[in-house]
């Protein structure tokens, strides 16, 4: 948070007492939780600050000082003074309204003035205190000392919390409480020309201006904050588009091999197929056994048993030449003879159990 010297106008309502021909008005200063030109001013900050920043006898002068003023003569001049606040500023919630209240005794320079322009005229606090830059906007967190309290033409809102001019249109006192001589009687509609001069006018104007200027500069800033924030976006939404198209291609793969296997699946045989196969070939029974073992639901069945007879055949002609030819019963170590080239119902429970096996093993169902 920045330490800053603020200017900050309130309201200025103007409740004149039983004691009007003292000079005493009850006021307020500032009201809560409002946005005012240098940034919001929550109620408890008011309640907590008010009393010690604005404690009784500070005073209150005619005019905000000019810039040349401020820098020549900060603690202003007696001339100036138009009087001085009689309590410690409280916070109060009322039919007045939500703020800092306090009274304020007018010098007899100021007592006709003020009495005469309540209507057309604000009430200005100038203090020292701490905002913060939020997200949402400046925050006042702590309002440190209270310089003064000013009579000004007008209500402005200019500043950075440099200076703070936040003045709201003067109320009329209620009826029920203002007691006021005969003598010394206003017309509630009375409005007469302002003496103050132009000095708080141009002070204020150009506080304004330097207001602007931050605000504008604060909307740069906004707004470059906001296109790199699109600018992530962006990458992010590309990025998100990469995954969900490789996430895409991977389903179309995956949904493509699922119905290719369908496909092969539904053209298998099971195992009851493939057994009436085998023995419709009258293959022996070592012969379906090896058939069986190789077996796979998308091999051409057809195929591998003309490729077993041949192999059969191979097997008998290599047996009749060679040195085996006299014992060409036993048929080598196959188990392969002359009348085990048919199969025949002779065939044992056991083998076909061991075929049935041997093809489940291997993804027929």
């Amino acid at each position: 948070m920045n330490q800053e010297t603020l200017r900050e106008s309130a309201l200025l309502s103007p409740v004149d007492l039983p004691s009007t021909g003292k000079g005493i008005w009850r006021t307020c200063l500032i009201e809560a939780d409002v946005q005012g030109s240098s940034g919001y001013y929550p109620a408890e900050v008011l309640e907590r600050d008010g009393p010690n920043a604005f404690p009784a006898g500070t005073h209150v002068y005619f005019d905000h000082p000019t810039g040349s003023e401020e820098v020549e003569r900060p603690e202003r001049s007696v001339r100036d003074i138009a009087g001085y606040l009689l309590d410690d500023a409280a916070f109060e919630e009322g039919s007045d309204g939500r703020g800092l209240f306090s009274r304020v005794q007018f010098t007899e320079n100021a007592k006709s003035l003020v009495k005469e322009l309540n209507t057309v005229i604000g009430l200005s606090i100038r203090a020292a205190g701490q905002i913060e830059e939020t997200p949402s906007g400046r925050i006042v967190r702590q309002i440190s000392e209270g310089l003064s309290v000013d009579l000004v033409t007008r209500a402005g809102a200019g500043g950075r919390l440099v200076t703070m001019t936040e003045s709201a249109a003067p109320e009329s006192p209620p009826a029920e409480n203002t007691v006021v001589p005969a003598a010394t009687s206003v017309s509630a509609g009375t409005a007469i020309p302002s003496t103050l001069g132009n000095g708080a006018l141009v002070s204020e104007v150009g506080a304004l201006k330097e207001s602007v200027s931050d605000r504008l500069d604060q909307l740069s800033v906004d707004v470059t904050r906001m296109a790199a924030q699109l600018k992530e976006a962006q990458r992010e939404s590309e990025k998100q588009a990469r995954e969900n198209a490789k996430l895409a291609e991977a389903i179309t793969f995956l949904k493509d091999r699922a119905e290719n296997t369908e496909s092969k699946m539904s053209e298998a045989k099971n195992v009851g197929q493939v057994i009436a196969e085998l023995l419709e070939a009258k293959l022996p029974v070592p012969s379906m056994i090896r058939l069986a073992q190789t077996y796979r639901p998308d091999q051409d069945l057809h195929e591998s048993i003309n490729h077993e007879r041949e192999y059969l055949k191979k097997v008998m002609r290599e047996s009749e030449r060679g040195a085996l030819a006299a014992d060409r019963e036993s048929s080598s170590n196959l188990g392969l003879t002359e009348s085990a080239t048919s199969f025949s119902s002779s065939s044992s429970d056991s083998d076909l159990a061991e075929i049935r096996d041997l093809l489940g093993s291997g993804g027929v169902y």
